[in-house]
Formats: structure tokens, sequence, C-alpha cells
């Protein structure tokens, strides 16, 4: 049996780890300490920048909430969150996952960043840069809508680890209110959060 600790805090990426073993059916230990978390020697020594999420695997330090998933997905054959490596439908899952990271979570990040003092205090806040972050993010949504009107997940029109990256995304989105007009891929969030093991389903 696989041995994997998970370094979280609820309302982080790490919802995607924690939501990606569950769907797995693959047990873990949480070591979550609220913010306290971050300051943990044994996080700091898996991540350079000591965030959220990180994890061993067997011993083995990994880090980012896309590769994780990835890693995990690959633990599980059977569970069915990732086509085998070398197929079509696993670079779909590469493409999903990285405009999910590239094209939604910088955007939604710097958001919080400029509204939040936990990251940066008040007076470090760029305010201007909302708009901004808001139609970019807004312009990615909208070919994640286009996508939806032929399928109702990423890849291969079933639910995978691609969904479940995507899906933190969007939920980040829909705090900001940037999914306002989206119907469809309003849709697609509130079938993930129905899902039984999404932890998002608790902050909604």
């Amino acid at each position: 049996m696989v041995s994997i600790i998970l370094y979280e805090l609820g309302p982080t990426r790490s919802a995607r780890v924690r939501w990606a073993l569950l769907e797995a059916g693959i047990p873990f230990e949480s070591i979550s300490e609220g913010v306290e978390t971050f300051q943990n020697e044994a996080l700091r020594r898996i991540h350079p920048l000591g965030k959220l999420p990180a994890v061993t695997i067997d011993g083995q330090p990994l880090f980012e909430s896309g590769a994780i998933v990835t890693a995990v997905a690959d633990l599980a054959p059977d569970s069915g969150l990732i086509a085998a490596p070398g197929t079509w439908e696993r670079n779909l899952h590469y493409q999903w996952m990285c405009f999910a990271l590239n094209e939604l979570d910088p955007y939604a990040n710097s958001t919080e960043v400029n509204t939040i003092d936990f990251i940066l205090p008040k007076d470090r806040h760029v305010p201007a840069i909302k708009p901004q972050n808001n139609h970019f993010y807004q312009r990615a949504v909208a070919a994640i809508e286009r996508h939806l009107e032929k399928q109702d997940y990423l890849v291969s029109d079933r639910f995978s680890a691609a969904d479940i990256i995507m899906g933190y995304s969007l939920f980040w989105g829909r705090e900001q209110q940037n999914l306002e007009g989206f119907a469809r891929t309003n849709a697609y969030l509130d079938r993930l959060l129905q899902r039984e093991h999404n932890p998002l389903a608790a902050l909604a």
C-alpha cells in the first residue's frame, strides 16, 4: 500500500489533492494545522516557497497541485481518473490542466492577493489590476463554455482528474463573480460540487 502524507488547508489548492485522493480511494495522512501549516518545517523541506499543497508519496516529496493530482490518478488506474500515458486522452488531460493553471488560476490568484490581507498588507494592494484580471479570466471561461456545448466533462465526456483541477479554478472564479452569464460552465461546476468526495461543496 502506498504511503501518502498530504499537507493541506481547506480553502487552498490542496483541496484538489484531497478530492483526487478520495476519488481514487487511496488512504492518506493529513497534516493540517490551520494557517500554521505554512510554518511547518517538514512542508518547507518539500516546497521551496512553503506553499500548499505538498505531499510525500512513499517518502518522495512532490509539490504543485496539478502534478500531485496527476500522480495520484496514476496510482489508481482502475479509478478511471486519467488515461494511460501515450494516449490522446492523456494529452487532453495535460491540455486542460495547463489551461486551468495558466489561463484561470493566475488571474484569480492576483485578485485574491490584492483583496485580502493574509498574503500582502493592504497598503501593498493594487486594486486597479482587478478589472484586467476579470477580463482575462472571463475570456478563458468563454472558451470552456464553448467546449461544454458538446460534452458534460472535459476529457472523453466523463469525469476525470482534469475536472478536479478545473473544478477548483472555476470555484475560485465563482467566488469572485466571474462565472456570471456562463450557463453551461455554471452547470458543469454544479455537477462537480454534487460529487460525494468534492471537499469544495462544504465551502460553497
